[in-house]
């Protein structure tokens, strides 16, 4: 019974009572009144609902069904699962409106509501409580103005109704109505309305919300546009004292619940039910959610696969380099051989054309420059001669360690001239460089294609990486914006 009232509160909801609705399930209404109530701060409240209300003109109703649906579900932390028939809507629907109802009557010490029009019967009735309060307290002119706005409530009723009103005064006139509302307020006017006269009971509230703030909005919109109002007749609820805090969360949803009631009683309750569209965009919510998971899924498989391959890859590159550094390195000793056997050869036998005999003839001249250089060093004299040659010797010193780099240079430059025109010296070591040499071409190519696949491995990696920031930022956003799709699995969605 629950669950087919909320529903049809919920589906017959549309236009302006459903934006009202949707922004109120979201919406700070004040939740402390102050005993002098301001009705700046009413109308605060009002222009910010509206201005709220106008930037969904634009938004899918079934959305907002959707959404106002779940969000009860999340206050009541009830696990929502993928709805796919009417039954399961229903199901949901009833243990929404059965855990409402009985929220309510935890909160509200002599409530005893049954149903979801039960408690919006019972707010009612703390409204006029409210309305009853303020009349107590306001000045003799507000009380004349409010008298006469229910005499003028009362002259419009149909005769039935105006019957009821008389009965209650006693008789018709302004003064039995004064003494109607010293003694029992104006509850007792509302008692005397019958709980299918939904409209009678519109113009009355209407009436005597003029004592708080002019109306001037439909009737359908009555409670959303003053939620404020509803708030503090439930805080000032001798029912609710003690538990003011608790309630403080609830009352919101409540007014949601009631304002979903109220319009369905006041203008559809003839109104066909659509299950299918809720339906629909609950499946279409669901299909994107897990859509978005096996995306995300699988980026994560194809951003850990790339990841082994960086690291096998970079560990493979590591072993090349190593690879070729011990190449270059055997290659260098090889070289330094020939050099040493150079060093020692009678070089102008050497026969490899004119380079050649250019690099042998300024071998040899630093050689023998190093030779004389070193000869003057050695030789001997007295004390008076040693002092002198000090300086001389010094000079030397630097002379020959220079030309001594530049004959080991020159015999540098030989061996790498014998071993690229391959002059038949020293032929066995050579031999063995040629095929080093050719080990180390091949681990630089490999190398070379290796860092460049690790390059566009690296690549491939930020996009699957970007991939899965923007699938947890599109999951996120649909579990921001609908309750209970984190709890479920991606199978459970696919039932």
């Amino acid at each position: 019974m629950n669950g087919q009232q909320l529903l049809y509160g919920l589906l017959t909801s549309k236009g302006d009572i459903l934006r009202a609705a949707y922004v109120l399930c979201d919406h700070r209404i004040y939740t402390e009144m102050s005993a002098q109530y301001q009705q700046t701060e009413h109308t605060d409240f009002q222009a910010s609902l509206v201005e709220e209300m106008k930037l969904l003109e634009k938004q899918p109703e079934v959305d907002m069904h959707l959404h106002i649906l779940l969000e009860m579900a999340k206050f009541f932390e009830l696990p929502v699962s993928h709805a796919t028939t009417n039954g399961e809507l229903y199901e949901l629907s009833d243990n929404i409106g059965n855990l409402l109802v009985s929220k309510y009557n935890e909160l509200f010490s002599i409530a005893r509501c049954h149903t979801l029009e039960d408690v919006m019967r019972h707010q009612i009735r703390l409204f006029f409580h409210l309305i009853d309060s303020q009349y107590m307290i306001a000045t003799n002119r507000q009380q004349a103005v409010f008298q006469q706005q229910l005499m003028n409530w009362i002259e419009q009723l149909p005769p039935m109704y105006q019957e009821r009103m008389i009965d209650a005064l006693g008789e018709y006139q302004q003064e039995a109505l004064v003494k109607l509302l010293q003694k029992k307020g104006t509850i007792e006017l509302y008692k005397q309305l019958p709980p299918h006269a939904y409209p009678a009971v519109s113009g009355l509230m209407a009436t005597v919300m003029s004592i708080f703030i002019p109306v001037n909005y439909p009737p359908a919109l009555l409670f959303s546009m003053n939620a404020p109002l509803f708030l503090m007749a439930s805080f000032e609820s001798h029912e609710i004292i003690a538990k003011r805090k608790e309630a403080g969360t609830f009352l919101p949803l409540l007014l949601v619940v009631v304002q979903l009631m109220w319009t369905y009683k006041l203008e559809h309750q003839d109104e066909l039910l659509n299950y299918q569209s809720l339906l629909i965009k609950w499946s279409s919510v669901h299909t994107g959610y897990q859509d978005y998971m096996k995306k995300k899924e699988q980026s994560l498989f194809d951003r850990e696969r790339l990841d082994s391959f960086i690291y096998k890859t970079e560990q493979y590159v590591k072993q090349l380099r190593a690879t070729e550094k011990k190449t270059v390195k055997q290659i260098e000793t090889l070289k330094t051989a020939i050099r040493h056997q150079l060093d020692e050869m009678e070089l102008t036998s050497l026969n490899g054309g004119l380079v050649l005999q250019k690099m042998i003839e300024e071998h040899e001249s630093l050689k023998q420059d190093v030779e004389e250089l070193q000869r003057k060093l050695s030789i001997k004299g007295d004390f008076f001669s040693k002092v002198r040659l000090t300086f001389r010797s010094a000079e030397r010193a630097v002379k020959s360690k220079v030309k001594e780099v530049e004959r080991k240079k020159v015999l540098m430059q030989m061996t790498d001239f014998i071993l690229a025109n391959r002059l038949p010296v020293c032929v066995d070591i050579q031999n063995e460089i040629y095929d080093y040499q050719d080990e180390l071409t091949t681990t630089i190519f490999q190398i070379n294609q290796q860092v460049e696949l690790l390059e566009e491995t690296k690549q491939s990696r930020q996009l699957a990486d970007a991939k899965v920031r923007r699938y947890d930022q599109e999951i996120k956003r649909f579990e921001r914006n609908y309750y209970g799709l984190k709890e479920g699995t991606v199978e459970e969605m696919a039932q």
